[in-house]
């Protein structure tokens, strides 16, 4: 009986904990969706969401084994300036929630990793050592997963490197 009084004790206090909780982690969620479009199209504006089914699964399509997970549209003004995708490409550690930001013209404007799950002080340095991500951007116009590979991987990272390297490709 005394395990059961706990269990009941432990179960109310976990969901009355997750019932307050969760609209602030949706609030910090969305902030860190906002600043990432921000750091891959930083000219922009504001980012609107893209509905259309057909060009979502168009993006799926392309992506290959690389989930799409959302398609933004980036706006300056009242001009589309280009457009953000929102992936998730496995890692060492599972998965990784990339944004790479596109220029109208199909160039890279930059990557950032919104989340993962990679070894800390290892896996992590995709994400640490700048250098890494910035080499993404400027990606010309109809880049190829040839183009892709050929950018430098972190030693001893290579799996997590690779996971941002399929994303990207």
């Amino acid at each position: 009986m005394p395990v059961l009084v706990t269990c009941i004790v432990a179960a109310t206090g976990l969901s009355l904990t997750y019932g307050l909780t969760a609209p602030r982690i949706a609030e910090q969620d969305r902030l860190a969706e906002e600043r990432a479009l921000q750091v891959v199209l930083p000219d922009a504006d504001g980012f609107e969401r893209v509905e259309d089914p057909g060009l979502i699964t168009a993006a799926g399509d392309a992506a290959g084994e690389v989930e799409v997970i959302d398609l933004f549209q980036a706006i300056e003004g009242d001009t589309p300036i280009g457009w953000a995708v929102k992936v998730k490409s496995r890692g060492y550690g599972g998965g990784m929630v990339l944004v790479i930001g596109l220029d109208t013209s199909g160039s890279t404007t930059g990557v950032t990793i919104l989340s993962m799950n990679e070894t800390p002080g290892l896996g992590t340095k995709v994400q640490s050592e700048a250098w890494f991500l910035e080499q993404f951007a400027g990606l010309s116009s109809g880049f190829t997963d040839a183009d892709v590979r050929a950018l430098d991987a972190i030693s001893g990272s290579t799996r997590s490197s690779n996971g941002v390297r399929n994303g990207v490709a």
